[in-house]
């Protein structure tokens, strides 16, 4: 079981994309975790499209239209583990 978390991507306001490293190992994962400040609803339809399992919430910076998508609190059983994020 694989799993990467990430936070406060800000895109596009800190950098333009990602960095391809972190692509890699999100091709790679079981579980992908962003634990909120998209800011971009690109970057919550890439890692939709490119990851196996998605876990995200929304964060203090993020808009409407991701609070419309991502609940505050995400609660998920992976390998038999309880999180929340």
């Amino acid at each position: 079981m694989s799993l990467v978390l990430i936070a406060d991507t800000h895109l596009p306001k800190r950098a333009k994309q990602l960095p391809e490293p972190l692509w890699r190992a999100v091709d790679a994962a079981d579980v992908v975790i962003h634990a909120g400040d998209w800011v971009d609803e690109a970057t919550l339809d890439a890692l939709e499209a490119r990851s196996r399992r998605l876990i995200g919430v929304y964060g203090n910076n993020d808009g409407a239209g991701l609070r419309a998508r991502l609940p505050e609190v995400a609660r998920a059983e992976i390998a038999g583990i309880r999180i929340a994020a």
